[in-house]
């Protein structure tokens, strides 16, 4: 989440888009006075026994907004006429790419693999003791109204970030891959089964719908020189 004064725009930061990269590009054409996330712990966190990012995320007025704050706290705690009156943007992803994602990075922490992607997404135990359901639909909307000027598309950052930048009359940046963990992981489709394609569909039906998003097939893997000549069996 950023609030640029200097130039009367609002990043509305979504999890698992990139939104450390985003930061880290936007932080060079910040003015003075303008609105980032507090970097690293606050120095009150160590007498609190509840861990700050939690108090935060549920009282942004007391402790400040948390780098993720809702379209609905950030609105509250800067004004609405200054919410309403700023451009506001995020970036969203399609939700079965980004919940492997979530998964991955989450296992990546733990030392283990992707590979029980199916099976933790179908338990029940699973979802309820592990952090596996985001809820990016309230960092750019407001109850079922969308508030950010433009939402956008994670695959196509590349391009619509530049775009976005000289609209808003601010230089190209660089964009890092801030905390790329895992870029060799196979396509997402291929971690899905029809149940957790279906559970998926359910748990973001309103991005899915306010974005058009289709689950993708894999792409096929490229046949080599020597296989093609290999005589079937």
């Amino acid at each position: 989440m950023i609030v640029s004064h200097a130039h009367r725009f609002i990043f509305l930061r979504t999890e698992k888009t990139g939104g450390t990269s985003l930061a880290q590009a936007l932080d060079p054409v910040l003015g003075e006075g303008d609105l980032t996330p507090r970097k690293g712990r606050p120095a009150w966190a160590r007498y609190s026994p509840i861990h700050h990012g939690a108090l935060m995320r549920q009282i942004p007025d007391v402790f400040g907004l948390h780098p993720h704050a809702t379209a609905a706290q950030v609105r509250r705690v800067i004004g609405a006429k200054t919410f309403d009156s700023y451009f506001k943007f995020a970036v969203e992803r399609n939700p079965w790419d980004r919940q492997v994602s979530l998964y991955t990075h989450r296992a990546w922490k733990k030392g283990k693999g992707p590979e029980d992607f199916d099976r933790d997404m179908r338990s029940r135990l699973y979802r309820n003791t592990e952090y596996c359901r985001l809820n990016n639909w309230a960092n750019y909307a407001i109850g079922e109204t969308l508030v950010a000027d433009r939402v956008l598309d994670y695959a196509r950052l590349d391009t619509a970030l530049p775009a976005l930048l000289s609209e808003l009359g601010l230089p190209p940046v660089s964009l890092p891959r801030a905390r790329a963990y895992n870029p060799d992981r196979p396509h997402y489709a291929t971690y899905y089964t029809e149940a957790t394609h279906a559970l998926i569909a359910r748990w973001y039906r309103r991005e899915i719908k306010a974005f058009d998003y289709h689950f993708e097939t894999a792409p096929e893997e490229p046949v080599t020189a020597g296989e093609a000549a290999r005589p079937a069996a």
